[in-house]
């Protein structure tokens, strides 16, 4: 053959490959040879390691043989998480899981969902911040991401892919135990005024999206964190309800729980129908009541006893002790509420007015002032009946469709937020407004502080 015939081969068969169509997309599928490394202890135990050790942080020995086994929860295709890969212990039924940290962006291509891992501790370390353990590299004596040319010496693939089963519970029984697991809560929604939001695409979110969720069951709150990074952040939220499956963890500060989706995908909102509760509602005709039916700025108490001798009730329904408290900060006399180590789960605490009378006054409103410390979750409901005679389960109550408080994660805080404007005109006779705590420990467990409970109307 000569040189111009050759030359014509090698072109033609040029042009015949590139005809054969490639997906640039397309994960290359490589084969992993199943290594013959075994776990010789659980991810429970290392946290215990580092408890058991009395340091802020624990690191393993160079020397030391701990091995740990894992399964990937987390995914950062979507861009929602980043160089934070999550491992529970087990597949379906887990009992622990902790975050590792590594410097590794597109990990999903090589630690996918589901996918098996071991990890060789030695020379590794960890921290625990509220529950939080995370595992990582220790560079001048803080926990720093593991750097990624070192991380196969530490993460070894295993050829596993499990099909993740995600651990149905309640948002009444979050705890750090659970922190680090793949969840699914059943029959939640957005809270309504969330809706025509999107998930982190709006003016004030900075780095990451909060978006309140509400438990039908039990109208208790959680917040959805999204990344203002991830590909879904302008998506709108739904309407519908539900269930939702994500990574349980806490916030930046490890003060509230946070629920993390891999993305979308994972939410079936598919009931049309919504769960939200049925408000008292009475359209204010004139809100300018011009005097006080009934006040209580709590100044004069000297103890709790002393507004139960003004016909308050303190109660718990939920046979533990905890009660709303006297509080005094800068002068200023309030009652307290807070689930914080109580050791009690659930934690239904109510603090209802004495009988407050309506027959002699009309254009009634109701306002009061709260605010939020150590914010991990919306607990605090508003309630009015018009036949409590002393027995909660036996009375009828409304709720009220009021402005509760919401604080940081991390710290007391010293302003109050109003209530707004609640119009109480439809109704007559004696009525009780009645504030409801429920919490627990662990669990949701956020501070709140009550103050100058007014009632204004127009005297006849």
């Amino acid at each position: 053959m000569n040189k111009i015939s050759h030359t014509i081969s090698i072109i033609i068969l040029i042009m015949h490959l590139s005809c054969v169509q490639i997906d640039d997309f397309e994960i290359p599928k490589i084969s992993i040879e199943e290594s013959d490394i075994l776990a010789n202890t659980n991810i429970l135990a290392v946290k215990n390691a580092l408890n058991q050790s009395g340091e802020d942080i624990y690191t393993f020995r160079e020397s030391d043989n701990t091995i740990i086994e894992g399964f990937v929860i987390s995914s950062d295709a979507a861009g929602n998480f980043y160089k934070s890969l999550i491992v529970q212990d087990n597949y379906k039924n887990p009992t622990s899981g902790i975050e590792i940290m590594i410097d590794l962006k597109a990990y999903y291509t090589k630690y996918n969902f589901g996918r098996k891992v071991f990890i060789k501790m030695a020379g590794l370390s960890i921290v625990n911040n509220e529950g939080k353990y995370k595992i990582g590299y220790n560079l001048k004596n803080k926990v720093e991401e593991i750097p990624e040319p070192l991380l196969n010496n530490f993460i070894i693939r295993s050829s596993i892919v499990e099909n993740i089963k995600a651990n149905q519970i309640s948002l009444s029984d979050l705890d750090n135990d659970k922190i680090g697991t793949f969840i699914q809560i059943e029959n939640i929604q957005f809270k309504n005024d969330e809706i025509g939001k999107t998930y982190a695409g709006e003016k004030f979110d900075k780095f990451n999206g909060e978006r309140i969720l509400v438990q039908c069951d039990n109208q208790i709150n959680t917040v959805l964190s999204t990344s203002s990074f991830s590909d879904f952040k302008s998506n709108i939220i739904s309407n519908n309800s539900g269930s939702l499956s994500a990574v349980l963890t806490k916030d930046f500060f490890a003060k509230k729980f946070i629920l993390i989706l891999n993305d979308p995908s994972s939410i079936n909102f598919s009931k049309e129908q919504r769960c939200d509760p049925e408000f008292y509602n009475c359209v204010l005709k004139n809100p300018n009541g011009t005097e006080p039916i009934f006040y209580e700025n709590f100044q004069e108490i000297k103890k709790i006893a002393d507004l139960e001798a003004l016909g308050w009730i303190n109660t718990n329904t939920s046979l533990g002790n905890t009660k709303f408290k006297k509080r005094t900060s800068r002068g200023n006399v309030t009652v307290q509420i807070s689930a914080f180590n109580t050791e009690e789960s659930p934690l239904e605490a109510w603090l209802i007015t004495p009988s407050i009378d309506l027959d002699n006054s009309y254009n009634e409103v109701l306002s009061f002032d709260t605010k939020a410390s150590f914010d991990n979750g919306s607990i605090l409901t508003v309630w009015v009946s018009t036949n409590f005679s002393g027995d909660i389960k036996n009375a009828n109550w409304q709720q009220l469709d009021v402005k509760i408080s919401v604080g940081p994660g991390n710290s007391y805080v010293n302003d109050f937020i109003s209530s707004g404007l609640i119009n109480l005109d439809c109704l007559e006779g004696e009525v009780n407004i009645a504030f409801k705590y429920l919490g627990g420990d662990p669990g949701v467990s956020t501070t709140y502080d009550l103050d100058n409970v007014l009632i204004v109307g127009s005297t006849m």
